[in-house]
């Protein structure tokens, strides 16, 4: 089982991955892509927790800025449980398909939601963020577009930045529209599981 360092003493800790699957579609081609890089993780010993944004209630942010005195939402809904899971994971990966040039309704009700942690630590100086490590963002559009997920990139920079981690670099894949159809991308599958590895290493 990989571990890290984690203390005086050598002391040793599992790495905690917090994965969350962005697609409203059921064995979609993004779904299928974050299986397979959670296999590398889980090889190496690192420890997941998963979230399926399809599977949750989770209010659209609504703007009214009571977090922003607080560090605390005005909703109670599924994503109390998941600010939780961002704030103590050490990586974090995020899967999604392309909606119009960016991520689906569902995925961006979520990171809009994580306004409170941007609001602890940035407003309230109730700093919550530990030394941490990575982002991997997983994403698949069904056209080859040049500029297909610029939109996508943009807006997890951010996030990275808000989390304080360091994206790694993503896996993107064009040309993938019907369920499954990633599975002919050749090597796919071992290449995710690599990269999973080689986040938990990160």
């Amino acid at each position: 089982m990989l571990t890290a360092p984690g203390g005086k003493g050598g002391f040793q800790r599992t790495m905690k991955v917090l994965a969350i699957e962005g697609s409203p579609r059921q064995g979609g081609n993004s779904s299928l892509l974050l299986r397979w890089v959670t296999e590398g993780i889980s090889d190496v010993g690192g420890k997941v927790t998963r979230y399926s944004v399809r599977n949750l209630y989770i209010e659209p942010c609504i703007g009214c800025g009571k977090c922003n005195a607080t560090g605390v939402c005005v909703f109670e809904d599924d994503m109390s449980p998941i600010l939780e899971a961002v704030a103590g994971c050490d990586h974090l990966v995020i899967s999604t398909p392309v909606y119009f040039y960016h991520v689906p309704a569902q995925l961006k009700a979520f990171i809009d939601r994580l306004q409170p942690l941007w609001a602890m630590e940035t407003l309230l100086k109730k700093p919550w963020r530990r030394k941490r490590g990575g982002l991997l963002l997983l994403a698949t559009g069904a056209t080859k577009g040049e500029r297909l997920f610029e939109g996508i990139l943009l807006t997890m920079r951010c996030v990275s930045s808000l989390l304080g981690m360091t994206m790694m670099e993503p896996i993107l894949i064009k040309g993938v529209d019907a369920p499954g159809a990633i599975k002919g991308v050749e090597r796919i599958k071992e290449m995710a599981q690599e990269k999973g590895k080689e986040l938990v290493y990160f």
